[in-house]
């Protein structure tokens, strides 16, 4: 129920893992030159995959390549779900009340480097399966995550990252919410924060 932010150059690559396993990760990504480019759920659905894993990259909202990623020990990821925030974690699916979501974390770690919330894109899920069924409705499971599965992606320019540990406690999530860890250059500046701050 937190979120991280830090730069990252080209070339350059960071890991993120499911310590515990069965824990959902969400992601975005702006290009440092101009932060209104930045992740794209669905020209990664056009360009790359529906399925991203090892070997595929993430576009931008101009088309361009911002991540590859070089090593995927889950190998399953979701690019259809919009991240959590605090209307969608106030839905009876979910237990708990969390003032907010992955959307809020995402931004408040991103807030010290001028960022509003409503700059958020829809995420890179990590380590979420989803489905669609009868070719209209979504489900999301279970992570299959195992414990220690990491993510390794590289930039493909210079980058401002953003990851949280979803707040969404559900079965999606295993039978707790856990932590993710992620490693980052030795230079990055990191921000954390959390609504339960």
């Amino acid at each position: 129920m937190s979120g991280i932010s830090f730069k990252i150059d080209e070339g350059d690559t960071f890991d993120v893992i499911n310590p515990e396993g069965e824990q959902i990760a969400d992601l975005v990504a702006f290009t440092q030159a101009d932060d209104d480019e930045k992740f794209s759920q669905s020209y990664t659905r056009y360009l790359s995959s529906l399925r991203v894993s090892a070997g595929d990259s993430l576009y931008t909202t101009e088309g361009n390549p911002i991540l590859t990623i070089l090593k995927d020990d889950c190998g399953v990821h979701d690019l259809l779900y919009a991240p959590c925030n605090e209307w969608l974690l106030d839905q009876d699916r979910y237990a708990g009340d969390a003032p907010g979501g992955c959307r809020e974390n995402l931004w408040l770690s991103l807030k010290p480097k001028g960022f509003d919330e409503a700059d958020i894109p829809d995420t890179l899920n990590i380590f979420q399966k989803s489905t669609v069924s009868e070719q209209k409705f979504m489900n999301v499971h279970r992570s299959p995550a195992e414990p220690g599965d990491t993510v390794t992606f590289e930039a493909d320019q210079d980058a401002i990252i953003a990851v949280s540990s979803c707040s969404a406690a559900s079965e999606s999530n295993g039978d707790e919410l856990t932590g993710i860890d992620v490693v980052v250059p030795d230079d990055s500046t990191v921000h954390e924060a959390s609504v339960l701050d």
